[in-house]
């Protein structure tokens, strides 16, 4: 049986295993859900420290989140940010199985799941498997960070900043792009689509 200390004791192990060689400051801020097995690193192909990690489960947008996005951009100043998402999503799972029986989980986890209702609705998105609604959920999350950030917004209008909202696949880490915000242009990419 796994007890606190027992894993505190792996973790610390593990710790001393580790030779830093990290990058000196973040090229970008990757908003991802807490419940992803992967490192924004490992999924983005980055070395330790080039990524800012923020999240939370289901992508649940607070004062944390939008505290730490306006650090990276306006401190870091780091000019990309990356809602990921990814397409074996537990919390996305649940608003797939709250669209289709009408159970929705309790206490905190129900206003998550609720969001991503939200985000299917008004993206128009059929409702048809996690991976649309996942897709859905990180387009209207990206919106939902220029429009409740003023210090996000003003960087996006000035072009200094872009926001990308992307799935991965768990079985490829294959990314796909659903929707881009800002400055950010990929032609070569023809699911990008600017919102």
């Amino acid at each position: 049986m796994n007890t606190p200390l027992a894993i505190w004791q792996r973790l610390r192990a593990g710790n001393r295993l580790v030779s830093v060689q990290s990058a000196d400051q973040p090229v970008a801020a990757v908003f991802r859900c807490a419940d992803a097995r992967l490192t924004n690193e490992a999924v983005l192909g980055q070395a330790p420290g080039a990524l800012l990690d923020i999240s939370t489960w289901g992508h649940a947008v607070d004062a944390g989140v939008l505290g730490s996005l306006e650090y990276a951009v306006e401190i870091l100043e780091v000019p990309l940010i990356v809602v990921l998402g990814h397409d074996d999503c537990p919390a996305m799972q649940s608003a797939l199985k709250a669209w289709e029986h009408a159970e929705l989980p309790g206490g905190s986890m129900r206003r998550v799941v609720e969001h991503a209702l939200l985000s299917v609705v008004r993206r128009g998105t059929a409702a048809d498997s996690v991976q649309s609604v996942a897709a859905a959920h990180v387009v209207e999350t990206g919106v939902a960070l220029a429009q409740r950030s003023p210090a996000l917004s003003t960087r996006v209008d000035q072009r200094t900043c872009g926001i990308i909202c992307a799935t991965y696949a768990s079985t490829d880490l294959r990314v796909r792009v659903h929707a881009t915000i800002g400055a950010v242009d990929d032609h070569a990419d023809p699911l990008a689509e600017v919102v």
